[in-house]
């Protein structure tokens, strides 16, 4: 067999090796971005368990705060165990990253 011969033998079993790791990588990263509605049951769960306070006790606490804004929404960062409260100050963003556990505020966004 040849050089060549054996080189374009060699090509079909590398490109099947290549798909057969790009598959299996793919499916160990994509998991944690596929399933929609990860953070809400990661807060539902911490909230249970009694490590985070409900969105609602923390709304109470930050929104008086920040009259003349206009809130958007929240996210839950479960990892950091932060909510973070988004508002409009006209066209700007304004982000209050909260502490879960006892929605003391972190930071905030200027």
């Amino acid at each position: 067999m040849t050089q060549q011969n054996r080189l374009s033998a060699l090509r079909p079993a590398a490109l099947a090796l290549s798909l057969a790791t790009l598959a299996l990588a793919g499916t160990t990263v994509l998991p944690a971005f596929a399933e929609p509605g990860n953070e809400q049951a990661s807060a539902r769960s911490n909230v249970k368990s009694g490590g985070a306070m409900k969105i609602g006790q923390i709304e109470s606490v930050v929104l008086p705060k920040m009259k003349g804004y206009n809130y958007i929404g929240f996210t839950y960062f479960p990892i950091e165990n932060i909510y973070r409260l988004r508002f409009l100050n006209g066209i700007r963003a304004v982000d209050v990253d909260v502490d879960a556990r006892n929605g003391r505020i972190l930071s905030r966004s200027n």
